[in-house]
């Protein structure tokens, strides 16, 4: 008995005939070497863009979240509810200083309070509307990066002191040293007045909060406003903004346990609601493009089954006149997709996994970013994230679409005839 009659018999009889088809069917691929590597450098070449794609994807949405909420924001805020939208003096979050102690006890948080009014700003003759902040620097320069665009003098050292925005001073015509008045409303509805020495003056890059942020110490400020042991919000960063679900569960533990029945916790997502509509927006056009390539390649996949089914009639037909059935022989063809998937998803995990490991230590330089990042924490620099999912999406998807391009081809094999078949060219 020839070795494929003797396939056929034992593919009657089970698991032994398991084991001769998928010999047989890699056997198969080496009959036509040069279409086996084509069409598995076409898959392989697939995944390699679609994988490399979405790590580059990945982390420039971790730089993009990064450098958005490390400006100024925070990753979480802790707000009285209402404040939200109304922004009141009187709407404040109590007993702070107990707050941001069980925060930081957080391993991997780090929490900074503020307080925040609009006042009238006066330094002789001029006067300006500002947003005044008192905020604890050392805390805060732990949470955010907005201090590091110091550009004159230092930050404020005493309750005294302030730091104003340059295009603010430059209406005040002040200069770092001068002192400036702040009159504003107090939490009960008095008078609240201060007097400060500009100690420094930023430029944040934004001229909206350089013309109108006031920095001063946060006890001056709580004193000055006469709001005791409150804040109006406190601001959170955590050691990886991709847990942040975990680290928002245990911070809200922690505002549970203390009692604080009417503040919210909002995580970033919902403080800049544009920079999850972009990344959203980047992510729909990306699918459309990562399925295009896929399925391009998916076509030259099945052009090359259906070369494989018509150069195979006679021996399709031979295998059909010898008894094996029609179904048997598809699934000889679909074993032959599966290790045609099985070299190319090779190829191509570990040519991408070569790559964006290397431009994962050294980075991608975005050329003419410098003077953008320098201005506006624009990232200059990407970092590809290899994650679970930009290695396993293209090859299952690859997987998916390979099987269903060889069944399309071998579909025709139902509908042979075997004497037909015989006198194919």
């Amino acid at each position: 008995m020839s070795s494929r009659a003797q396939a056929i018999a034992e593919a009657r009889t089970g698991a032994a005939g398991s084991d001769i088809v998928w010999r047989i069917a890699w056997r198969n691929l080496w009959r036509s070497p040069r279409r086996t590597w084509l069409t598995a450098g076409g898959i392989g070449f697939a995944c390699l863009l679609v994988s490399a794609g979405m790590a580059l994807q990945g982390g420039s949405y971790a730089s993009m979240i990064e450098t958005a909420t490390g400006f100024y924001v925070g990753q979480m805020q802790i707000s009285q509810t209402d404040y939200i939208d109304k922004q009141r003096v009187e709407q404040t979050v109590p007993a702070a200083t107990s707050l941001l102690r069980d925060l930081r006890s957080i391993p991997g948080v780090y929490a900074t309070g503020r307080t925040q009014t609009f006042a009238l700003v006066s330094v002789g003759e001029r006067s300006f509307g500002a947003l005044v902040l008192g905020v604890d620097f050392a805390a805060e320069q732990q949470t955010v990066n907005f201090f590091k665009r110091l550009r004159q003098g230092r930050l404020p050292g005493a309750e005294n002191e302030a730091l104003i925005g340059e295009t603010l001073a430059r209406n005040l015509g002040a200069r770092v040293g001068d002192e400036l008045i702040v009159l504003g409303t107090a939490k009960e509805g008095g008078v609240a007045a201060v007097a400060l020495t500009i100690s420094g003056l930023f430029n944040s890059g934004q001229v909206e909060l350089d013309r109108t942020l006031l920095f001063a110490e946060l006890a001056a400020m709580q004193n000055t406003f006469a709001l005791g042991d409150e804040v109006h919000t406190v601001v959170l960063r955590t050691d990886n903004v991709s847990q942040l679900p975990e680290y928002q569960t245990r911070v809200q533990a922690v505002v549970s346990a203390g009692g604080y029945e009417d503040v919210t916790l909002r995580p970033w997502q919902a403080m800049m609601p544009e920079v999850v509509q972009s990344i959203e927006f980047d992510r729909a056009s990306a699918v459309l493009m990562y399925g295009a390539i896929l399925i391009l390649v998916t076509f030259s996949v099945v052009n090359t089954f259906v070369m494989v089914v018509f150069e195979r009639t006679r021996e399709f037909g031979m295998l059909l006149a010898l008894g094996m059935h029609p179904a048997a022989i598809i699934k000889q063809v679909q074993v032959e997709a599966f290790f045609v998937w099985c070299i190319g998803v090779a190829l191509g995990l570990i040519t991408s996994n070569v790559i964006i490991g290397y431009f994962a230590a050294v980075g991608i330089e975005i050329a003419g970013m410098e003077a953008l990042a320098e201005s506006f924490y624009v990232f200059d620099r990407i970092y590809p994230a290899i994650t679970a999912s930009s290695l396993a999406t293209a090859p299952l998807v690859m997987l998916g679409f390979t099987q269903l391009a060889a069944l399309i081809a071998t579909l025709r094999v139902r509908k042979l005839k075997p004497v037909e078949a015989l006198r194919a060219d």
